[in-house]
């Protein structure tokens, strides 16, 4: 009887020992759910990429099976290839998608770890679960059965470990990230100020040493990105120069077939392009300019505008730790969800890294919990009509709904994110403490 009057003791008592319980069964449902609904296009693709890899090699791939994906990937497949073919009475759902499952996992944990230490257990705990139970979260990666969190989960890393002032490892992983999905590449500018932040605090700013992180994180990003490459390029190895050469050569044609692949201005995504120009070329002019280049200036003048607000933060303020961290979550949440709002060809998906750095700020103002329950509503509304659209040939949601239902999806995403904008130059801009949990 004192036993178990102990353990329910500890268990209430110990946030670790509740989390771990949570998270458990919350991903165990995760696996039973994961045999429920996908998307076999994807599916199938991940499979046959996996079965190439495996029968002609890392470097004999791009060159027999098309692919409009990084290499990064590709070694996930090719491993999950070789489990299939040794245990071939394991579903191949729940197989192909452990790694989105388990990325969202340790998501969830790294939250927890992180929030801890700078808000309150029970933030960090809420916050959490907040991401693991997420739908919007569950739709991605549970059910449809994509990667988009595989990628977030380096870039989360990535900048965590920065803000840690761990430069090779940081580094490390966002060149994973990047080698994954190109799109991570937005943020190389963030991490890049975070390295170099010594400078701006520092009375000697041109002392060499201030500079030792940002060579750091320059130097194992372009030695992890050769690394990844290697294998692809193995059997066209001539010379120590093509050592060099080659795997910016395979980086460059990656990159330019996963960008060149949709040129479209949206691809079912309940964006700004997404009201007018659904499935319409992003190559259209308007007032002179493509729907591309028209993405590309509002997207860089959002971006600069954030990150001209955080560099006049940084220099003009002695400011607390706390307020660093969640302005760099903050930008990066902006920069994220900018990227996915303005910029031509992005999928309904690709807004998950952003909503795994808004799970991060969300109780940094009294408003973001509703605005973090919009969005992911929106989420889930965004990947419920692209896989009717998908699967119906286009024939599922009719005209007269999608006039009404896009613009008014569109309108409510807008309207989080220019409240997030405006909370992040308005902490930028006031004086004081600026820390809100």
């Amino acid at each position: 009887m004192n036993l178990e009057v102990a353990s329910k003791s500890d268990l209430k008592s110990n946030p670790y020992l509740q989390l771990s319980i949570i998270l458990l069964i919350g991903f165990l449902l995760r696996i039973y759910l994961s045999t429920v609904i996908t998307f076999e296009n994807d599916f199938k693709i991940w499979q046959w990429w996996g079965e190439g890899l495996s029968k002609v090699g890392f470097s004999n791939f791009y060159s027999n099976y098309w692919c409009d994906y990084m290499p990064g990937y590709l070694y996930i497949l090719r491993l999950l290839t070789d489990i299939q073919n040794e245990f071939t009475g394991l579903s191949p759902y729940i197989l192909f998608k452990l790694p989105a499952n388990l990325s969202d996992l340790g998501i969830s944990i790294l939250i927890f770890v992180f929030l801890k230490p700078i808000s309150s257990t029970r933030i960090a705990m809420i916050s959490s679960l907040a991401y693991f139970f997420n739908p919007a979260v569950l739709s991605n990666s549970t059910f449809w059965g994509q990667v988009d969190s595989v990628h977030a989960f380096p870039i989360l890393l990535a900048i965590i470990l920065g803000l840690r002032k761990k430069f090779v490892l940081s580094g490390l992983f966002a060149a994973l990230a990047f080698m994954i999905k190109p799109q991570s590449i937005v943020l190389f500018p963030i991490i890049g100020f975070i390295a170099i932040e010594p400078f701006f605090r520092s009375e000697n700013r041109w002392n060499i040493k201030n500079f030792i992180p940002g060579t750091k994180v320059i130097i194992t990003v372009i030695v992890t990105c050769v690394v990844i490459t290697l294998p692809f390029i193995w059997d066209k190895i001539d010379s120590i120069f093509y050592l060099l050469t080659g795997p910016l050569e395979l980086i460059k044609e990656r990159f330019d077939k996963a960008y060149e692949q949709y040129k479209f201005a949206s691809l079912n995504t309940f964006n700004f392009w997404g009201i007018f120009a659904m499935w319409v070329s992003d190559e259209t002019v308007f007032l002179g300019l493509t729907f591309k280049t028209w993405g590309t200036i509002i997207f860089g003048t959002i971006y600069a505008l954030i990150f001209a607000f955080f560099f006049r933060f940084k220099i003009l303020r002695n400011n607390s730790k706390q307020e660093y961290t969640y302005l760099i979550f903050q930008a990066v949440t902006l920069i994220l969800f900018s990227l996915f709002l303005f910029v031509t060809r992005a999928h309904e998906r690709h807004l998950l890294p952003s909503i795994v750095f808004f799970t991060l700020i969300i109780f940094r103002s009294w408003i973001f919990p509703y605005l973090y329950a919009i969005v992911s509503g929106v989420y889930v509304c965004n990947m419920i009509y692209s896989y009717i659209q998908l699967t119906t040939e286009y024939t599922g949601v009719p005209d007269s709904i999608e006039r009404i239902l896009i613009p008014a999806m569109f309108a409510l995403y807008f309207g989080a994110f220019a409240i997030v904008l405006l909370n992040f130059f308005r902490h930028t801009m006031r004086e004081g403490n600026i820390l809100k949990t």
